[in-house]
């Protein structure tokens, strides 16, 4: 009998770490954390309200900030959803964005990795979109994965060692911001050719 009870508890800690661990996974071109693409966007009230957002046309942004210490807004710790209709009454997921470092991806990169390690976890990467403000101080690179559906941006990118500062999942075979440019915290950029 001890041995039946030790097994059940061995077993339900295995299941409680591994929810844990998925619960802050990113999974190219499926998910980040319990966010799912084309989930219905009604189940994201799991997430509870979001702190902010904007909507327009039948598509809406969501967006999660994360909360210090102190309860305060953490405005480095993002999680952005974007929504659209699909059907005549129902918004569909169709990409997340995350700026959160505790979120990762199978490979161990996520925000605050080095750019340089995430192209070794992905090779497949390519630089598609550049952003710099109109005084060309503020830059954003964004590099992806179609194939996978995984866009990695760096908002630091004249660094020697530049950082990645959001991950974006988004549909396989669709780019990143297909469906609308939206970076947080850059207003006024402009895109330029890479």
């Amino acid at each position: 009998m001890r041995h039946i009870l030790t097994f059940i508890g061995l077993l339900f800690v295995t299941v409680v770490v591994k929810a844990q661990q998925e619960a802050w996974q990113i999974v190219p071109g499926k998910s980040i954390g319990q966010v799912k693409l084309e989930m219905p966007a009604n189940e994201l009230a799991s997430l509870g309200k979001p702190d902010t957002g904007d909507a327009a046309m039948m598509k809406t942004w969501r967006i999660w900030y994360g909360r210090k210490k102190d309860g305060a807004l953490d405005y480095a710790s993002t999680l952005a959803v974007f929504t659209a209709m699909r059907t005549a009454d129902t918004q569909y997921v169709k990409e997340i964005r995350v700026t959160s470092p505790r979120f990762r991806t199978p490979a161990g990169v996520g925000a605050g990795s080095t750019m340089t390690m995430i192209k070794k976890a992905y090779p497949g990467l390519r630089l598609q979109k550049v952003y710099v403000s109109k005084n060309k101080a503020r830059r954003i690179e964004v590099y992806d994965d179609e194939k996978l559906g995984i866009a990695f941006e760096t908002a630091n990118a004249r660094s020697r060692r530049p950082l990645c500062s959001m991950v974006v999942v988004h549909t396989p075979g669709e780019a990143p911001g297909s469906y609308l440019d939206y970076h947080i915290g850059f207003d006024n950029l402009l895109p330029v050719n890479p």
